[in-house]
């Protein structure tokens, strides 16, 4: 979040409280404020009614209006308003059956999943803190609002957020909270696989992977989950990542297999890079790659792999350096960099297309790569005229 944004709250809360409603920052942000890091986003829950925020500003957008919460849009930034609120049972363990608006800031802070996510800050810059949350960020905890059963079965992704800030903010979890979690892990099955899956993703993209999967290991979590956890010691070194389609394709590799990806129901984009990134993998295995298997994939596909087999089989930082060099000192590196096409041979051969013409083409893209052949429309004729007797 950047201070625009966090502005742009301030003139929120400043119009809410003008009016005479309360105006907290909540959430997130507030955690994160207190870490000294940039928030992603900014919350501000308040005691006005949704219509009655509709009514003091002027510019406003109706993003989730039956659960209070209205974007407003009269700022440099949009910001989130929420009404203050209750929630009633969930009988699902997902959502609740019902919501309820009060005019209570404790109120609405007690539903929260964790203390370190259920403190405020008011507009003059007090920090409304009535769970200890502070303390627990001093202490590096994950602890849950008031009894954490109740919080896990209200919502059974809370037990993989819990995982999630673990990853995130290098945080222990808080000894009831984790036994919590072990007790309600039944009711992860009850959770949508996408809503888990965006879990995954930021796990992905965590600093400390290896506490997550650790945590899955630890307390049993791993059997209510999809996909295979046997391969948790392998995620020690595992850095932090650009993307989370890194993660599934390193998962791939650990458990040889790709099934992972459907259960989760991994997109097609992310199903192709773990495909390929595990080809990668497996030409590795076998020896150093051809300059053809080096044109073929991707640098990422191969920075991955090498990741994974730095990993697995050790430090090969060697190796990794030498197969990138490799790779960046190719003459080419996409087909359509060749001086020659198919309808040039035909012209030069006489010839209609057909599988001949894959072949010589084929062959040309080898020779290149080998550097037995320039890059030169010329050249490239003249070793086709003789070696095709045209």
């Amino acid at each position: 979040m950047t201070e625009l944004t966090w502005g742009a709250a301030q003139n929120v809360m400043t119009v809410l409280e003008e009016n005479g409603f309360e105006a907290v920052i909540v959430g997130g942000a507030v955690r994160d404020h207190l870490l000294h890091k940039k928030p992603n986003d900014v919350d501000v829950a308040t005691s006005a009614l949704p219509q009655q925020v509709k009514s003091v500003f002027k510019k406003t957008i109706d993003v989730g209006i039956e659960h209070g919460t209205v974007l407003i849009v009269d700022f440099d930034e949009p910001v989130e308003v929420t009404t203050f609120r209750t929630e009633g049972t969930y009988s699902d363990h997902r959502r609740p059956d019902e919501v309820q608006f009060v005019r209570s800031l404790a109120e609405d802070l007690k539903r929260r999943d964790f203390t370190i996510n259920a403190m405020a800050i008011r507009p003059d810059g007090t920090l409304v803190d009535l769970f200890g949350g502070q303390n627990d960020l001093d202490k590096r905890l994950i602890k849950a609002v008031g009894e954490a059963e109740e919080r896990f079965s209200e919502d059974a992704l809370r037990i993989i957020r819990a995982i999630r800030f673990s990853a995130q903010l290098d945080f222990k979890i808080e000894e009831k909270t984790a036994l919590a979690m072990t007790k309600t892990a039944d009711f992860l099955q009850d959770i949508a696989v996408e809503r888990l899956k965006a879990e995954f993703d930021k796990i992905f993209l965590s600093a400390h992977i290896y506490n997550a999967m650790r945590i899955i290991e630890q307390y049993t979590i791993a059997k209510k989950l999809p996909g295979d956890y046997d391969h948790v010691s392998k995620w020690l070194n595992f850095q932090s990542i650009s993307d989370a389609k890194s993660g599934w394709a390193h998962w791939c590799i650990l458990t040889n297999s790709r099934e992972v990806l459907s259960l989760f129901k991994c997109s097609n984009d992310e199903k192709l890079f773990a495909k390929q990134v595990m080809q990668c993998y497996e030409i590795l295995l076998t020896g150093a790659p051809t300059k053809l298997e080096l044109f073929q994939l991707d640098e990422d596909c191969w920075l991955n792999a090498l990741n994974s087999y730095t990993i697995i089989q050790g430090n090969e930082h060697e190796l990794a350096q030498s197969i990138l060099k490799l790779k960046a000192e190719l003459p080419i590196h996409n087909k359509n960099e060749i001086q020659v096409d198919g309808k040039q041979l035909m012209q030069w051969s006489g010839r209609k297309g057909g599988p001949w013409l894959r072949e010589v083409l084929d062959e040309i893209l080898n020779k290149v790569l080998e550097k037995e052949l320039p890059n030169d429309e010329q050249m490239i004729k003249e070793w086709f005229t003789d070696e095709w007797n045209v």
